[in-house]
């Protein structure tokens, strides 16, 4: 399969859905667009539906490059943050109507980002422990049950956030509603790493 090939049906399909809107770009319009034959197109996809999972690929490769770049830093507030804000941020960027349209497909089709959440997951469970080993978050429940928690939050506010198209700033909400259920000790992770969060967040 050429790779090359299929980033440009998938970039230029979500330039168009973007623009024209989901429903109301057709298969037809993507092809006239790539210059490719309707063949060309089912030879890299199914349908027009799938090209929204596509767009994850690679997600899960980048969650980890950056969390093993931060990583030696100790700074377990921000590799939590990392693991939770990346994992929205690909769903965010789609805006509230496409996303709305891939939340409806993952429904039906539960493993679409079975990978993607299973590794962001298992990375994020691990930065929560040690977190809590290094004294850097006061909330002590089970990590794996923590990570839980703020991953159904950041499902519930994403719902509100399509629903309300968009209306409110998502990462702004989402990192306050985390702060408030992790307890961050951000006096412990200034003296242990010398990052100020709170400078960062004024």
């Amino acid at each position: 399969m050429n790779r090359k090939r299929l980033e440009q049906i998938l970039d230029v399909s979500l330039t168009m859905f973007r623009e024209k809107g989901f429903d109301d770009t057709s298969v037809m319009d993507i092809c006239n667009a790539c210059g490719i034959t309707k063949p060309t197109f089912y030879k890299y996809v199914n349908s027009k539906e799938e090209l929204l999972r596509h767009y994850y690929d690679g997600a899960l490769e980048t969650l980890i490059q950056a969390m093993d770049e931060h990583e030696p830093s100790n700074d377990y507030v921000a590799l939590i943050w990392i693991g939770l804000s990346m994992t929205a941020s690909r769903s965010i960027d789609l805006g509230p109507d496409l996303l709305s349209k891939y939340m409806i497909l993952n429904f039906h089709e539960h493993t679409v980002t079975a990978r993607y959440s299973a590794g962001g997951k298992q990375r994020t469970v691990e930065a929560i422990r040690k977190a809590q080993e290094a004294g850097q978050i006061r909330n002590l429940c089970d990590p794996e049950k923590l990570f839980m928690a703020l991953k159904n939050l950041s499902l519930g506010l994403t719902l509100k956030w399509i629903m309300t198209k968009g209306s409110f700033p998502f990462f702004s909400h989402y990192g306050r509603m985390v702060e408030d259920i992790i307890l961050p000790d951000y006096d412990a992770v200034l003296k242990q790493t010398g990052v100020d969060h709170r400078k960062k967040t004024g």
